[in-house]
């Protein structure tokens, strides 16, 4: 995972793409190096010392899901 990247709570990705919270949890698989078609990668990140970590969805792979004609 680089830190440059962009990502987005389970909320926030379901609303990036205007889709279900249910549909962004089918296609969630936990983080991998490279992408995979069809799915979005998480991983467990943390906003700060104090904070727990939370599923985060990576952006790219939500803007890989959207078809554009």
């Amino acid at each position: 995972m680089t830190n440059d990247s962009k990502w987005l709570a389970l909320t926030g990705a379901a609303a990036y793409v205007d889709v279900s919270v249910d549909t962004i949890s089918r296609r969630a698989i936990a983080w991998q190096d490279s992408p995979v078609p069809g799915k979005l990668r998480w991983g467990y990140l943390k906003l700060g010392e104090q904070t727990r970590q939370e599923r985060r969805y990576l952006v790219d792979d939500l803007d890989a899901l959207v078809v554009k004609k």
